[in-house]
């Protein structure tokens, strides 16, 4: 506020009573150093005024002459209500002030005026450092030399320079990068430069100081827009999330409708149109109630959620035929009123459609399972030759078995096809992509079973391996392993079998480290266990572990039907790998059936091969069993009892018969599944003249 002469006033003022003697003045003005007095009457009305002049007047006159005889009654006066430039108008060195009614309020002199002015100028030169210190941009103002003239609080931040070191500095020394002698120089101004640095990004305003048409200085005004540009930064990387979501919204499958508080749409996107069936650009701006009035939907999700304040979905089917999920979301403002709801509609009618389609996939899935599953057995199957009931009991129990992990025994005759039936447990398991692993009990030394089974580390043995070997039960691992003849198993090993049953780990010949083995254990045998175990020469205990489910196979004489087919299998077999078109007449097939066959399929198999391989014609009748070739018997009635004696001339008579048909040692261990040199050692054995 501008001030006025009362704020700046003499207020404690020496003042004469009209009354008051010349000679009283004349002390007071000595007393006090002051040239004059304004005179007021008995009220303190201001009634004139008494200077030294009048005093000098009154020399040579009575001191007891009064003030008022002499006093200047035309006074001069201000109001105490005028400004200070208004004082310094009057020409009048000591100026009474009065108030509105026109009493004396005080004094006011030259000096105090100027007393004023300086007072009022330090307030505005103050007032103008304040404005230039609390503003956020840095000012620096330099002179025709360069040197700092004036420096703001922001500028001392930016140059990290007390402002009172700066002043007289030259610009160069303590902020060189602003360059504002240029502009000194040249007069002309540079606005909204940017500059960068360090880390800092700013905007500069260089501009001429000029006074009475004279250039004395320059000006820059800077401003850290650097969290301006970061402040930018994260605007355009929110456009681009706000650009990426309507996108996402627009080319979604999914329908969405966002409303205000009032129920009034402020978002949508194609896919709710094209779900709604309408043909307008946009629902922006519509209530939601619109949609109900023109018949787009029933009821309206957005207003159930306005009205309860809680998620909420309905399933509706539109007039376009759509069956479609619709689910509003409330989002709350701060004064947990519903000031936004999502609304999302997925459509179903595709979705119920697929969900129709899986349903008939996975009922032609169980189908094809069932189907696939039957064509399986069927494959099974189809690796056993045989038309019995009984064999068609046999190898479904051992299909349905497989299914399991249990150990099985395979029990029956020699040659009535263990192995077989072996390997369709195995195949019909879901190990059927592992190893299945055989091992004839009965084959194996009894000092190498143990390192055949359970393998042997690297110096277990002199003539090892140094690196050692693994088993077959680790061969097996995850997979199938046969143990035929299983009753010839020593009986030391028996225990070790059972440990490796019963903890489903081995140890290694030599080793010491346990090996665990996920390995299904199938066992068979000619022999009665159950004898043996009474007997002492099988561990009862393993008995019951390989026993836990048992496959007994009859034998050949007791499933007769099964014969004709596997003499056509036969027959075809060898027909093929001896390059021969024979073929076998009724009356010899019934006499095969009726055969007794003590060595079963096996049996069966072999004199196939020998009627294939011996007979001349294609055809071979019943005669052929009791002739051969040159008309000598094919099977010679033995002469002895003596069973090594008939071993012996057997053997002999089915050896050299297969060689003068063959005319090749080669040729005839093929037929007789032997090795060439065992067929020349026993040619020359019985081509000596005493055998």
């Amino acid at each position: 506020m501008k001030p006025r002469i009362k704020d700046f006033m003499t207020t404690d003022i020496r003042k004469l009573r009209w009354d008051d003697t010349i000679q009283k003045a004349a002390e007071i003005m000595v007393r006090y150093r002051i040239d004059g007095m304004p005179v007021v009457d008995d009220e303190g009305m201001l009634i004139g005024i008494f200077t030294k002049t009048h005093v000098l007047r009154a020399v040579g006159m009575d001191g007891k002459v009064v003030v008022g005889a002499l006093m200047q009654s035309e006074v001069i006066t201000i109001s105490e209500d005028a400004f200070p430039e208004d004082a310094l108008q009057v020409r009048v060195g000591r100026l009474p002030v009065i108030n509105k009614n026109g009493e004396l309020v005080g004094i006011i002199t030259r000096t105090d005026i100027m007393g004023a002015f300086k007072r009022q100028l330090e307030y505005a030169v103050e007032q103008v450092n304040a404005i230039i210190n609390s503003g956020h941009n840095a000012i620096i103002a330099i002179d025709t030399n360069a040197r700092i003239i004036l420096m703001n609080k922001s500028a001392e931040k930016f140059a990290r320079v007390p402002i009172d070191e700066a002043i007289g500095e030259f610009i160069e020394d303590i902020i060189p990068d602003v360059n504002l002698t240029t502009v000194v120089h040249t007069g002309v101004a540079e606005p909204v430069q940017k500059i960068v640095i360090g880390q800092t990004i700013l905007l500069i305003n260089k501009n001429p100081i000029i006074s009475r048409g004279k250039i004395i200085g320059a000006v820059g005004i800077i401003q850290d827009i650097s969290e301006l540009e970061n402040i930018s930064y994260e605007l355009k990387a929110v456009q681009e999330i706000n650009k990426e979501l309507h996108a996402i919204l627009d080319f979604s499958p999914d329908g969405f409708v966002i409303s205000d508080g009032d129920g009034i749409i402020i978002r949508d996107n194609k896919s709710s149109l094209e779900m709604l069936g309408i043909k307008k650009e946009s629902l922006v701006g519509e209530s939601v109630d619109w949609l109900i009035k023109n018949g787009y939907k029933e009821e309206s999700v957005i207003q159930k959620v306005l009205e309860k304040k809680v998620p909420i979905s309905i399933i509706q089917n539109l007039k376009t035929g759509r069956d479609i999920v619709h689910t509003g979301t409330p989002i709350f403002n701060e004064s947990g009123n519903v000031y936004r709801v999502i609304a999302n509609m997925r459509d179903l009618t595709e979705l119920n459609f697929l969900r129709e389609q899986l349903k008939d996939a996975q009922h032609l899935s169980v189908k094809y399972l069932n189907e696939l599953e039957q064509f399986r057995k069927e494959q099974l199957r189809s690796d056993v030759i045989f038309l019995s009931a009984i064999m068609e009991e046999k190898i479904e129990t051992a299909i349905k078995v497989a299914k399991a992990n249990s150990t099985v025994l395979l029990l029956g005759e020699s040659g009535v096809g263990k192995e077989k039936i072996a390997g369709i447990v195995h195949e019909a398991s879901n190990r059927t992509q592992n190893s299945f692993i055989k091992l004839n009990c009965a084959s194996i030394p009894t000092n190498l079973i143990e390192s055949e089974l359970f393998g042997y580390e690297g110096e277990a043995f002199t003539d090892g391996n140094k690196e050692g070997r693994p088993g077959l039960f680790e061969i097996a691992d995850r997979g199938t392993l046969f143990l035929d003849e299983i009753a010839e198993l020593p009986f030391d090993m028996q225990s070790k079998l059972l440990r490796v049953l019963q903890e489903r780990e081995i140890y290694r010949v030599g080793g010491r480290k346990p090996i665990k083995l996920d390995v299904r254990i199938i066992s068979a045998t000619n022999r009665d266990l159950e004898q043996m175990v009474k007997d002492g020469q099988f561990r009862r205990d393993l008995f019951y572990r390989l026993n836990v489910i048992s496959i007994w196979i009859p034998p050949l004489r007791e499933r007769k039907e099964d014969i004709p087919p596997l003499i056509n299998h036969f027959i075809g077999k060898y027909n093929q790998m001896y390059d021969k078109n024979k073929k076998l007449t009724p009356q010899l097939i019934e006499r095969l059936i009726y055969c007794e066959w003590d060595g079963n399929i096996r049996e069966l198999e072999n004199t196939i091969e020998r009627l294939v391989v011996l007979s001349h014609l294609d055809l071979i009748d019943v005669d052929f069993l009791t002739k051969g070739a040159h008309n000598k018997s094919l099977f010679k009635v033995p002469t002895t009892l003596n069973l090594r004696d008939v071993l012996v001339e057997t053997e002999k008579n089915l050896i050299l018969q297969v060689y003068n048909q063959c005319k090749s040692t080669r040729k005839a261990a093929t037929i007789l599944g032997v090795d060439q040199s065992t067929v020349v050692k026993k040619m020359k054995k019985y081509s000596q003249p005493d055998s």
